[in-house]
């Protein structure tokens, strides 16, 4: 096709949200470095507040260059999202495709909430109700179909328990799946590139779901700052090096992510990785073997299971938990020959490697510091197993979930 670039490189900036600042500094950066003829760098911006209107840019250096406007939009609708994808699709076309979502970290109003749960007229709610949910992981979700969904449900002490899982790895997953499926349509080919800047991404569920659509995903663990991803020297590479492969668009991401922070002094923990979605299987195989023998050595394993977890890198309520730190560690506590040794083979897959499933990953702080890239849904056996997670691809495809579900009934 004429004209067709090497690269383009959408990002969905959602900034209806009290992180609205944060996506014009992201803008800025963006225009420090400006698109190329080989480049697009192409962004939709929904800033917030009943006046701002959603727009388009073809970000130029030095100038963001508004090509669109859109009028208000509802940057939660993944309907919204598809339209993006195809628009930039049609209008810059290119050899590669990236699509970095800007979602939600800030989390969801209470306002917001209220005027969703009252769309689905939600049996028993109650305005304090919102004040709880909004505290809450649910607050994490990143598309409004799933705050609907969970509102939808029959009683507040359910949705209560799906609030524990509202950070984006069982319904929000699914919706996530359905736009990449969207997108891979459109585009005819995978993303080459799908960025993740947003909190809590980083994760096996995640990147499962992603899979079949995506060649390489970049996220977090951890939450993520509010400055987010340093735009202006993830896409100096890009339009200084315009041949770079995803992969090394990937790894330059994290350590310029990790590096942004440093420079920076930041005190809090930060980390980034960078995951070839085409060798997943190379760590769902050994997790499985993992699962299976925890299973087999019940009940003996849910005591080491929990000594585990209280020692390992978890995130978010307690929800997620680093697979590589969570291993380390239940290799050192186990009775178990064969779960020591099932442990210490998912340790070895997760080594970083040009060839392997973590391609890159870094990290910065006390907390973070054994980490290895990717977490897991581990939910401590005081909390109830969301009712949602056996809808994930890797629950009805893997023993993860058989794992969890003997884990609490031990």
């Amino acid at each position: 096709m004429e004209n067709k670039a090497k690269w383009t490189f959408m990002v969905y900036l959602a900034g209806d949200n009290n992180l609205s600042g944060a996506g014009e500094k992201d803008l800025s950066e963006m225009s420090a470095v400006g698109s190329t003829s080989d480049v697009n760098i192409i962004a939709e911006f929904d800033r917030i507040g009943d006046g701002h209107r959603t727009k388009r840019y073809h970000v130029q250096r030095g100038d963001i260059n508004e090509v669109d406007d859109l009028g208000e939009t509802d940057s939660g609708d993944p309907e919204v999202l598809c339209d993006f994808i195809r628009w930039t699709a049609q209008n810059y076309p290119a050899d590669k495709y990236a699509l970095v979502l800007w979602n939600h970290g800030g989390g969801w109003e209470p306002s917001e909430m209220d005027r969703i749960a009252r769309s689905v007229e939600s049996r028993g709610y109650s305005e304090r109700e919102v004040s709880e949910r909004s505290a809450s992981p649910l607050r994490r979700v990143l598309f409004r179909p799933t705050l609907k969904n969970i509102f939808s449900l029959a009683s507040p002490e359910e949705r209560a328990i799906c609030s524990d899982d509202g950070t984006g790895h069982s319904l929000d997953t699914i919706e996530l799946s359905n736009v990449l499926q969207t997108a891979v349509e459109v585009l005819d080919q995978p993303l080459d590139l799908l960025g993740m800047d947003a909190c809590l991404m980083s994760n096996l569920e995640v990147a499962y779901q992603a899979e079949p659509y995506v060649r390489y995903v970049v996220a977090s663990e951890e939450n993520e700052p509010n400055d987010g991803w340093p735009y202006d020297a993830v896409l100096r590479k890009l339009a200084n090096e315009p041949d770079s492969a995803a992969s090394e668009l990937a790894t330059h991401i994290v350590t310029a992510y990790i590096n942004s922070y440093v420079e920076r002094n930041y005190t809090g923990p930060v980390t980034q990785s960078a995951l070839n979605l085409s060798k997943i299987n190379s760590l769902t195989g050994p997790l499985d073997n993992l699962a299976e023998t925890l299973i087999n050595h019940m009940p003996e394993a849910s005591r080491e299971i929990w000594t585990a977890q209280r020692n390992s890198a978890r995130f978010w309520h307690n929800t997620l938990w680093d697979i590589a730190h969570f291993c380390e560690e239940i290799e050192q506590v186990t009775t178990d020959e064969a779960v020591r040794e099932a442990a210490q083979r998912v340790k070895e897959v997760l080594q970083l490697g040009p060839e392997n499933f973590v391609i890159a990953e870094s990290h910065n702080g006390e907390k973070v510091k054994r980490c290895g890239g990717v977490t897991v849904y581990l939910l401590p056996p005081l909390m109830e197993i969301s009712r949602y997670y056996a809808d994930l691809s890797y629950a009805q495809n893997h023993r993860w979930l058989d794992m969890l579900q003997a884990y609490h009934a031990a």
